[in-house]
């Protein structure tokens, strides 16, 4: 970091520090702004000029700083300035003072972040590329979270200055509008019978809904985003399509098919999914086995005498595949087909939000359940392909029982360079 920035830093630092130090935070309290109306209405009236001038610079320094005390400043414009003027002034102020405090983390940290999660940062930025308004916009809209953070975030992003600016200007907009407008009904309590009046809580109200409403517009501007250019289906063949039936989809058929929903089961391999062939069951059955035989090696501590344990691993291994066959009923096709469940062995395809296709004919259907597993991840080592390595696909083929294993588990992210593959732990 250069002497300039370690400078800004120690600036930024003092002035936080002044603010604690002095209790400023005392001057933001509702309540002392409150016991204090009456005087600051009168320097309004008087000099308003100067008093809005004031008011402004504030409320950016305490928006650019990330002090608390916004939220108590947007009321207080209500109550000095009116619900227009009040809006405009803190609509203004509060953009320009996230904008300053983007700025200056943007100068401060981003090229230090860049540099130590450059992978992770670049792919963040193609989604901001993409999206980035949208999602400042979306976060701007919906109050639940915190707007230094989102300052600090989009920060470290490459959006624009301007885009920043005018998507915040608009997105704030409402929750401004919502907060100046309880402001305005707070001016008029001056004694305890005007708690009660229709505005005020009407007021309280908007505060309360705004941010389930706020969601709920983000939601459907989402839904839109998603479904443009997709034709609705007037009606429908399935009220569910599962594609995958791993113990995600088997579970998701079942509680649909025993509410007597019409469902669609596809899968494309084995019923069961990895969980039943190739994962949970036929890897506790081997733990089981092994658990006995280490067991057994330690008898002496545990008041047995030494006993030796002869290891048959093909018969252990046939353990394993009649504990999977004992299991797969539960699974089976004839099982679900029993319960209602409509099941396709083949591959489905999503043609759209409604339809899904499999052996050659679309399905509509209300909803589609998206529960197809993962695969083993095979590293791009150079010569892996020349040897028989094993994954969790074909481990349990093995007959012979290995005299060495060499475990391969991916650690994060693999990058190609001029050497050849990245870490391997």
């Amino acid at each position: 970091m250069t002497i300039s920035r370690w400078i800004a830093l120690a600036v930024v630092a003092f002035l936080l520090g002044a603010f604690f130090q002095y209790d400023l935070g005392s001057y933001l309290i509702l309540e002392n702004i409150k016991s204090e109306q009456a005087a600051l209405q009168g320097l309004v009236e008087t000099n308003p000029a100067k008093f809005i001038a004031g008011y402004f610079f504030i409320y950016v320094a305490v928006t650019a700083l990330s002090i608390p005390g916004a939220a108590v400043m947007t009321l207080v414009a209500g109550a000095l300035f009116g619900l227009w003027w009040g809006l405009l002034i803190v609509s203004f102020a509060s953009t320009i003072g996230a904008t300053l405090a983007m700025v200056i983390a943007r100068w401060l940290f981003k090229e230090q972040v860049e540099s130590r999660f450059k992978n992770l940062i670049s792919t963040i930025n193609k989604g901001i590329a993409k999206d980035g308004a949208f999602y400042l916009f979306t976060l701007r809209l919906v109050p639940a979270f915190p707007f230094f953070a989102i300052n600090l975030a989009m920060a470290l992003t490459s959006m624009k200055v301007i885009t920043f600016f005018l998507v915040s200007q608009v997105g704030m907009l409402a929750g401004t509008f919502v907060f100046v407008n309880a402001g305005t009904e707070l001016a008029q309590v001056t004694n305890p019978s005007d708690v009660l009046s229709a505005g005020l809580l009407m007021s309280f109200v908007l505060l309360g809904v705004f941010p389930l409403l706020a969601k709920w517009f983000v939601d459907w501007v989402k839904a839109q985003r998603v479904y443009s250019g997709f034709e609705k289906p007037k009606s429908f063949d399935a009220d569910m399509v599962v594609i995958g039936a791993g113990s995600g989809g088997l579970v998701a058929a079942l509680i649909a098919a025993t509410v007597k929903a019409k469902v669609t089961l596809i899968e494309k391999n084995k019923m069961g999914g990895d969980c039943l062939n190739t994962g949970c069951v036929p890897s506790k059955a081997l733990i089981r086995s092994a658990r006995h035989a280490y067991d057994n090696s330690r008898g002496k501590s545990l008041g047995f005498s030494d006993s030796v344990i002869d290891v048959d691993f093909k018969a252990i291994m046939a353990r394993v595949q009649r504990t999977i066959a004992e299991i797969e009923p539960h699974d089976s096709v004839e099982r679900y087909q029993g319960l209602g469940v409509d099941v396709e062995i083949g591959e489905g395809v999503v043609l759209s939000p409604w339809h899904v296709r499999v052996n050659g004919k679309t399905i509509s259907t209300r909803n589609i359940v998206i529960a197809s597993g993962a695969e083993p991840f095979v590293p791009p080592i150079e010569n892996l392909d020349s040897v028989d390595y094993l994954t969790s696909n074909n481990l349990w083929e093995l007959q012979e029982r290995p005299d060495r294993v060499v475990v391969l588990r991916r650690w994060a992210d693999w990058h190609r360079a001029d050497s050849g593959i990245g870490p391997v732990r």
